[in-house]
């Protein structure tokens, strides 16, 4: 029995020595790729390549076009927010308007409702 249980442990410790091995090699084999990719012609021209449009960006004048885009768009913003603000206050005035006419006229017809009926003249 004691045996068996020897094997075992033999067979389990045989196991994790071989895991360890194939986990340094995929270790090694991961940092040797990552190397050869870091050193690679294509990412040094990919490298280049995106030096050469941020370039190209800097050159076409992008960014003052995108600024003076966003000037436009604000003064325009500033121009509607005016418009919405002076309609806005045309329509509370015409709503205030018809609030009074609509309670004036309630008034009055409750005035007209508490004058006593006019006796039948015989």
């Amino acid at each position: 029995m004691e045996n068996s249980e020897n094997q075992s442990e033999g067979r389990m410790k045989n196991l994790i020595d071989k895991a360890k091995e194939l986990a340094d090699k995929a270790e090694d084999f991961f940092e040797d790729t990552a190397e050869k990719v870091k050193n690679s012609e294509t990412l040094k021209k990919a490298g280049d390549f995106i030096e050469d449009k941020l370039d190209d960006l800097e050159k076409s004048k992008f960014t003052e076009k995108l600024k003076t885009y966003a000037d436009k768009v604000e003064d325009k913003a500033e121009d509607l927010l005016e418009k919405a603000k002076v309609h806005g206050k045309k329509f509370a005035d015409k709503a205030e308007d018809i609030a009074d006419d609509l309670s004036d006229r309630f008034k009055g017809k409750a005035k007209k409702d508490n004058v006593p009926p006019a006796e039948p003249k015989a």
